[in-house]
């Protein structure tokens, strides 16, 4: 869909996928040997199966920096305002799993298919659902690929009923020269939620202000079987109001990228408004269980609040390589 590749990165094994059972999130680390910074102008993720990928986010974990001798050096000055101020009460609760604690029974060693999260994963720049496979990104525009990354494939894994494999790709286009502007991702989501058992239209909400103009140039809202309407909505710092996305039922669970035809500025100080409902009854022919109160978690009889946002900072040169 992108054209010719300038690189294609594969997992390196044949994984295998039982007939049945939860797979938990697989992760698998694949070497780029760039020896050079590179600029993403376009991405295709190639599920090797696509029967049994559910999603793909693909990170980039740049060389870890050297570690310098001695004590590490005293904190001077106040510390720098982050890009982006996130509401309390919305982290993903620590230690847990679908909103309970497992048991010690529950916990198991890994084994010898089990492809754990690495300690640092690195910056997202791609991924895949079905709806959502590539992107093309205007002249001048590009994600960074720091030289010498490691490209980390973060894989959901749906059983069919029958033993399979999936080794999945990713191919990548490559822009002629720097951009003039860095693309850049990032995520809000509530992963506190708590959706009642039975409830026909529970509504979750996350918000976060932006510290720095930023243009935002796409969203992609992101649910599981229970998602039936989203809404986002932008005040910005002279009090007035916008909604930016509106997503229904059918429209959310095609789990589309929505680009803007213009970039939207939002400009120091904007808040981010997210409100999504849930449908966790009957009444919902999608539901796994409407008995079952529901939480975060990886699985698609779990649920998510989530939203990638593509931006870039303003006016920022991109990163060197020495950044």
């Amino acid at each position: 869909m992108i054209g010719q590749p300038d690189a294609v990165l594969t997992m390196q094994e044949d994984y295998p996928i039982p007939a049945s059972g939860t797979v938990a999130y697989q992760y698998f680390e694949v070497p780029t040997n760039f020896t050079e910074d590179k600029w993403i102008q376009a991405f295709e993720v190639r599920p090797g199966n696509r029967k049994v990928v559910h999603h793909v986010i693909v990170y980039a974990r740049p060389p870890a920096p050297p570690t310098p001798p001695g004590p590490p050096p005293a904190q001077s000055g106040p510390r720098p305002v982050p890009l982006f101020t996130f509401a309390d009460n919305m982290e993903i609760p620590a230690g847990q799993t679908g909103g309970k604690e497992l048991s010690e029974d529950q916990r198991k060693a890994p084994g010898p298919n089990d492809r754990p999260a690495p300690k640092r994963l690195g910056a997202s720049f791609g991924g895949y659902v079905p709806g959502t496979s590539s992107r093309i990104y205007p002249s001048g525009a590009a994600t960074r690929v720091p030289a010498g990354s490691t490209i980390v494939f973060q894989m959901h894994y749906t059983p069919t009923g029958k033993p399979t494999t999936d080794r999945t790709s990713i191919g990548l286009v490559f822009a002629p020269a720097p951009p003039k502007t860095e693309l850049r991702l990032t995520a809000l989501i509530n992963g506190s939620l708590e959706i009642p058992a039975a409830a026909p239209d529970h509504r979750v909400d996350a918000e976060m202000t932006i510290n720095r103009d930023v243009t935002l140039w796409s969203m992609l809202p992101h649910t599981h079987v229970r998602g039936k309407r989203w809404s986002y909505d932008v005040t910005y710092p002279d009090g007035r109001n916008e909604t930016l996305l509106s997503v229904v039922d059918d429209e959310l669970k095609k789990k589309t990228e929505y680009v803007f035809k213009r970039t939207l500025k939002l400009p120091k100080g904007t808040k981010l408004h997210a409100s999504a409902w849930y449908d966790n009854s009957t009444a919902n022919r999608s539901n796994p269980d409407p008995k079952a109160t529901v939480w975060w978690g990886d699985q698609t009889w779990e649920e998510m609040m989530f939203t990638s946002l593509l931006y870039s900072i303003d006016p920022v040169e991109p990163r060197r390589a020495t950044q």
